[in-house]
Formats: structure tokens, sequence, C-alpha cells
């Protein structure tokens, strides 16, 4: 392992060396992003029975509608402060300030659109409602602080005030969510929820750094505006990744179709906020590696490419096998349809695991414009499959336009990356493809079981194989041999 990435700090021997620092924020950020993931998504399949598809459909389809106008008052401005706080951690003030600034006007501004598009869409009046519900989130969102102590690499902060929110969330839910004559109510918990985490982030906040000072400087606010469009302009794109099929599903399909299309596809998400745990970590570490060593920075993402290859292969392979079992489980038979959307859309999830070093990694080293392509090709790769699909495969058709898109923004990112330093992930699928399909020959075999006993076996029975192979090596987790030594 190259010794930048392991050695002990010169000067300050309070601060954690970079080997352990990564540890550190990984397991700070992801256990509790896992912890509150896995908590919130009690809620999900809890909704969905009390709801029934069509309720469950409606509420999902305004969700996307505001997450849409909420991208007015985010602007990318978030990465971009964590982006350059990694960097200047001596400019807290200057950047904490004038970003909230800027997102609360944003917000106000995204809110005023909202209101217009409400006015005007076909739509029935409860379905504005809750539209304008969730739109409410656009301003507590707009001061939450958790990119400044991302940016500062407190990532505990971000992890304690997620499960907040959560715990929150999901407590009002369960004990107050009966029928589906309470469907208003989901998005106000959700709001309601939201300024517990900022209330605490802003503690901390001032506990550590001081007073919180919004700034209202033109000429900052226009710099920033000018730097974060880039950003701004791909977080659009990525939203039509996640959310277009939704809402084009929400057009032309039934809600029942929406709320099976979003059955199955909130289990893809949580897959993917797991993995985005990891890449939030280790993101200031590759701003920072891009600027000081590119051989620690090569070394920092093949590790995170043999990392996701060897957790996104057996997800995809063990998810497509098990989807029928699984969903009955969690949302039980009202929602079988949902079954063939989890089968295709579990092989999004093996390319955005892979993809995301590439992805993250552009972003982090301040190749904005390769990044909007990346992201760009993919969203219009999206629309028009979608288009094109769901009219005569419905949520199939929706589930196969992301694969498509996912896999073009794949293509793209890893030949951005490239131009920075080579990472090839082919070098880490065989080991994982072998141990795969043992684990693909246990599930076959052992289809009488009960289901948490196969999914069980599968992850040991892949693990083992995966060890006798060599495919987990001492080198491996080494990373985690560094929490436990001193500085």
């Amino acid at each position: 392992m190259d010794s930048k990435f392991t050695q002990k700090p010169e000067n300050d021997g309070r601060r954690l060396n970079p080997a352990r620092r990564i540890v550190k924020n990984f397991l700070s950020l992801s256990v509790a992003t896992i912890f509150a993931q896995l908590l919130g998504f009690i809620t999900i399949p809890y909704l969905a029975r009390v709801l029934g598809p069509g309720n469950f459909g409606k509420l999902n389809f305004a969700g996307a509608i505001s997450g849409y106008f909420s991208l007015i008052g985010n602007f990318g401005l978030n990465i971009l402060g964590t982006r350059e706080l990694a960097r200047n951690k001596d400019k807290v003030e200057y950047y904490t300030g004038n970003v909230l600034a800027l997102r609360l006007c944003l917000s106000v501004l995204s809110f005023g659109l909202l209101l217009l598009f409400v006015a005007f869409i076909n739509k029935p009046l409860q379905i504005k409602y809750l539209i304008l519900l969730y739109g409410l989130a656009f301003f507590p969102s707009a001061l939450l602080i958790d990119w400044v102590f991302q940016g500062m690499e407190r990532m505990e902060y971000i992890g304690v005030s997620r499960i907040f929110r959560v715990i929150l969330n999901v407590g009002l839910v369960l004990l107050l969510i009966k029928s589906s004559e309470q469907l208003l109510l989901v998005p106000c918990f959700s709001v309601l929820a939201s300024f517990l985490p900022l209330g605490f982030l802003i503690f901390a906040f001032i506990r550590r750094f001081g007073k919180l000072r919004l700034k209202f400087d033109l000429v900052s606010m226009k710099d920033l505006i000018k730097q974060a469009l880039p950003i701004g302009i791909s977080l659009l794109m990525i939203q039509i990744f996640y959310n277009i099929d939704t809402v084009m599903l929400g057009f032309m399909r039934s809600n029942e179709e929406v709320g099976c299309y979003n059955a199955a596809y909130k289990i893809i998400l949580l897959l993917i906020w797991i993995a985005g745990a990891y890449h939030d970590a280790i993101f200031p570490m590759i701003s920072h590696y891009y600027k000081t060593s590119l051989a620690s920075l090569k070394k920092l993402q093949s590790y995170t490419a043999k990392l996701m290859v060897t957790l996104a292969l057996p997800l995809a392979v063990g998810g497509t096998i098990l989807a029928k079992p699984l969903m009955n489980l969690i949302y039980g038979s009202r929602y079988d349809s949902s079954v063939i959307a989890f089968q295709i859309l579990i092989w999004a999830v093996f390319i955005i695991y892979i993809n995301s070093g590439y992805s993250r990694g552009i972003l982090a080293c301040s190749k904005e414009k390769w990044y909007v392509v990346g992201v760009a090709v993919p969203a219009i790769v999206n629309l028009i499959s979608n288009f094109i699909l769901i009219p005569p495969l419905g949520l199939s058709g929706a589930a196969i336009a992301t694969v498509l898109a996912e896999a073009s923004g794949f293509s793209i990112m890893y030949v951005g990356f490239g131009k920075i330093i080579r990472v090839p992930f082919v070098n880490y699928i065989l080991k994982p493809f072998l141990s795969s399909i043992i684990m693909m020959l246990f599930i076959l075999m052992s289809i009488n079981w009960n289901i948490f006993l196969r999914i069980f076996g599968c992850v040991l029975i892949y693990f083992v194989f995966l060890y006798i192979v060599k495919g987990i090596t001492k080198e491996d987790i080494i990373l985690i041999r560094y929490i436990e030594k001193s500085d």
C-alpha cells in the first residue's frame, strides 16, 4: 500500500492518519446510514400495505415531482461546499454563511415555481396537496449543514442527525398512520422530522465553529452560482435518472402501477444509499489526494473498485433469483407485479455500485464538465427509453429504461475518470463471479427453505468461497487494522 496512504502525520499528533481517517469516516457515516435507512425502510412496506398500491403510487408520484423543484434550492451548492471545505478548512465561515443564504433564496424561488406548476397540472386535488406538502421541506433542507461536517470530515455528526430524523419520522408514521384516509399526514410527518437534524447540526456547528451567520453577499453568491452551475445541471440529470420513470408512469399509467414499481424501487434505493455512504466518506479524501498524490488516489480508487464489484455481483445474482419470496415477504401478494421490476432494477444496482467510484471521483477531482456529460447522456437515454417502453411494457419498460440509462452513464464516467488515472474494474470480476455461481447453485438447491435461511446461506457461502479463491486478502482489510492503531 502506498506510503502516503498510511503514513503518520508529521506535525499534528492529534490528526488521524489518512487510512484511519477513511475508516473512521466510513464507519461513522455508513453504520449510521445503514441503520437509518433500514429503520426508515420500515415505513415503506408499512405504508404500502396500509395505503394500498394506488395511494402508495400517489405518494411516490408527488414526492418525485417535488424532488425536481427541490433541485433549484440545492443547485449543487452542497457538493461544491463539501469539496471546497475539504481543501480549505479555514474557510468554514465564508462557505457556510454564503451557501446557506443563497440556498434559502433559491428555496423561496423553487417553492413559488412549484405553486405555479401545481396550479396548471391536470391531477386530482389530493395529489396537488401532496406535492405542495412535500415542497415545504425545501426550507429546512436549505438550512441543513450536513455538507459542512462532511467537508470537515466529521461524519459522526451527519450519522447522528440522520438517525434522529428517521426515528422521529418512523415513530410518527407507525403510531399515527392507520388508514388510507390519513394519506396527507405522510408528507407532513416527513417535513416535521426534517427539523430535528437541522436543530442538532446547528447546535453542533455553534459548539465547534462559533455562531452561524447568513451572508447575503451578492458578489459571493454570483461566484458560487457560477461554480455550482455544472453540478446543479448534473443533479437535474441525476434526478431524471432516478425519478423520471415514476413521473412518466404517473402521467401514462395507473396509480397502482406507480405504487408497484416504487415498491421495488425503494429496495433498490436502499441498496444504492448504503453504497453511497462509503463514497460520501471517501469523497473529501479523493479531493485531497487529487491535489497531493495521484499514487494515493489510484490506490484508494482501486480498493474502491474491488470492493464495489465484490458487493455488487452477489447482490444482482441473488436478488434476481430471490425476488419473488423477498417481495412477498416485504409487501405481500398485492404487490406481485413488483417482482419483475425488481429483477430488472437489481442489475442497475450492479452498474451503479461499480460506476459510483468513477463518477464521484470525477466530481471530487473538479472535472465538472465531464461529469455533466456523464449524467446528461444517460438522462436523455432514460427519458427516451421511458417514452418508448412505458406505453407497451408499463413498469417493466421503466425498469429496462433505468438499466439502459445506467449502462450508458457508466461507459462515459469510466472513460472520463481514465483521463485522470486508470482504474480498471474488470481485474476484480473473476473471483466474485465464480463465488456468485456457487452461491446461485445453493439458492436453487434450497428452494423450499425459509427465506431468511436462504439469504444467510447465500452470504456465508459467497464470502467463504471468495476467501478460498483469495478474492479477499489481508491487504483488503488493512484499513480496518489501522483503526486499532495509535497515531
